[in-house]
């Protein structure tokens, strides 16, 4: 009995502890509620949006590491190069990029820009133009060429540096501007005379450039390399994306300044106006390494009808009214009718009446006109600019609805210009594009 009554309470005392255990899991051991934190997250393609108006494109953690860095490193990389030049404008011009907060975060930007004006101080007495056959530069007339040429190479890189700090600050697009620097001042690094040889090999000083920006230490480094070098390379024709866009227009409104300056200059004295007689010679021309595709061009004028094919859209209308003269435009058409150049014919007459100008004649003529009105705007576009569909269009339209000179059953109205087989006694018949008159 009495056994029995501890056995009893042994397993009350062992029931009661498991209860007890159990109750204290319960207690303390219950899973406590999950808490949800909400995280705001943001692509940084969005991030980029808020210095970048144009948005898109690929943001690196790098292009951000500037709004961390710390700023004694920055200084002491800054040290390490001091900059001297020769020429006063150099080194103001140098001074103001130090001073600027735009390259405060763009060491490397800075840098680079300090050794382009080293290489320009040392070089950049030079003309800042260039007399080549196959260059735009080198189908200005003669008046124009010896006015610009009276602006140094380094004066007229600082020129189009000053234009491109003016454009951007006043668009608020201030994080561009020092990479639009490096582009404005190596823009006509290919006239320096040390490139001449590789520039009477190509022809065009835009293309050449590129040499002796990629001998620059730094530059290969920059992170927007190529969209500089596309910059310059069509800085006289279509550039895409901001920073050609801006060195073309900076690079027009430098050459507008200059052009100014050197009338002023003549009409108060301060310079001896342009040679009448300047010193006999043709200009110079490098080998036409282009022959090949340019008779083709020439032949069938396949340059413009290709800009014609891939552009369906219509061109803008221009303000032309600054520097057109209809009377004069039509008097400068006459020498080209009938006409050899070289082996074709670049306009000719039909016994119906109708006079066809290959397109290339109204562009070449509308530019020497604008040249010679000082619209540099005009003169300096490149032979496959697509700004000039817009200027063609334009004269086009104001010969057709104020002289009724353009043949309007020929071609459609919203065109300066259509496609016409040409047959000849001899040869194959070709396909060209004309503007019928």
């Amino acid at each position: 009995m009495l056994a029995s009554s501890s056995i009893v309470i042994a397993l009350f005392g062992l029931a009661f502890v498991l209860a007890l255990v159990a109750a204290t899991i319960l207690v303390f051991g219950r899973e406590k509620p999950q808490e949800f934190v909400v995280i705001n997250q943001i692509t940084l393609e969005e991030l980029a949006k808020l210095w970048e108006k144009k948005g898109g494109g690929t943001i690196h953690l790098k292009q951000l590491s500037p709004l961390w860095r710390d700023e004694k490193v920055i200084a002491r990389e800054e040290e390490k190069e001091k900059f001297q030049f020769q020429s006063p404008r150099a080194t103001a011009f140098m001074e103001q990029i130090n001073k600027g907060p735009c390259f405060k975060k763009f060491p490397e930007q800075k840098a680079v820009c300090g050794r382009i004006l080293q290489l320009l101080d040392r070089e950049g007495g030079c003309p800042s133009v260039v007399d080549l056959k196959n260059d735009v530069e080198g189908n200005w007339d003669e008046n124009t060429f010896q006015l610009l040429g009276r602006t140094t190479l380094l004066d007229h890189s600082i020129n189009v540096a000053e234009q491109v700090a003016q454009l951007l600050s006043d668009a608020d697009d201030w994080h561009i501007i020092p990479d639009t620097m490096v582009a404005a001042l190596g823009h006509d690094l290919g006239k320096l005379t040390s490139m001449r040889s590789y520039l009477y090999s190509t022809g065009e000083h835009p293309l050449v450039a590129g040499r002796p920006l990629a001998g620059i230490a730094g530059f290969n480094e920059l992170r927007r390399k190529d969209e500089i070098l596309q910059a310059i390379k069509l800085h006289h024709k279509k550039p895409q994306g901001l920073i050609g866009r801006t060195l073309k227009t900076a690079d027009q409104k430098a050459r507008q300044q200059e052009l100014e300056e050197a009338v002023q200059k003549i009409e108060t004295g301060a310079a001896d106006p342009v040679s009448e007689n300047p010193v006999p010679g043709e200009k110079q021309t490098g080998p036409d390494n282009t022959a090949a595709w340019q008779a083709q061009e020439d032949i069938y004028n396949q340059d413009q009808a290709d800009r014609e094919k891939t552009k369906g859209e219509k061109p803008e209308l221009v303000d032309i009214s600054g520097w057109f003269d209809a009377a004069g435009f039509l008097e400068e058409l006459k020498p080209y009718i009938n006409k050899m150049f070289g082996r074709r014919f670049l306009a000719f007459s039909m016994a119906d009446g109708y006079v066809y100008f290959q397109t290339k004649v109204l562009e070449e003529v509308a530019r020497k006109m604008a040249e010679r009105a000082g619209n540099m705007e005009i003169a300096t576009m490149g032979k496959r600019d697509e700004s000039m569909r817009g200027v063609l269009l334009t004269i086009v339209n104001h010969l057709r609805a104020d002289h009724d000179v353009i043949a309007r059953g020929l071609i459609k109205e919203s065109y300066f210009g259509g496609y016409f087989n040409v047959t000849r006694k001899i040869g194959k018949p070709m396909k060209g594009y004309y503007t019928p008159f």
